[in-house]
């Protein structure tokens, strides 16, 4: 199970803060430098998709609960509408493709730790 927050701030919207997830794998490197993960059905408020419309720039936090750490990315992120592409991935609607600018990893943040139990039946396979 992997989890993220995305970050997003827009001059009109302003910030946002949005949970991603899924099963290992659904968040794939293309490059040395740029993520890309597919987007599913929320909410329907597209928060975080107007939000990178009007300004790509954007953080990602990602916590290893296990061991109390956490990654920080921040880049340009880039929504691809293409079906076909999304069409790969079951369930997804459409794609995001971030291109990363800065890393953080930062051992020891978290005193919490959660260990997996299952994985929701909302979560597309």
């Amino acid at each position: 199970m992997l989890t993220f927050f995305i970050a997003t701030r827009a001059a009109g919207l302003g910030a946002d803060v949005s949970h991603r997830g899924g099963r290992a794998g659904f968040v794939s490197l293309q490059g040395d430098r740029r993520l890309s993960w597919p987007d599913y059905a929320g909410n329907y408020m597209y928060m975080t998709l107007g939000g990178l419309d009007l300004d790509p720039r954007c953080g990602l936090l990602f916590l290893d609960w296990e061991r109390g750490r956490a990654l920080h990315l921040s880049g340009r992120a880039r929504i691809d509408w293409d079906a076909e592409r999304a069409a790969t991935v079951p369930g997804a609607q459409r794609m995001i493709d971030l291109d990363v600018d800065e890393v953080l990893d930062v051992e020891g943040t978290m005193p919490l730790r959660w260990s997996f139990g299952d994985y929701s039946r909302f979560n597309p396979s």
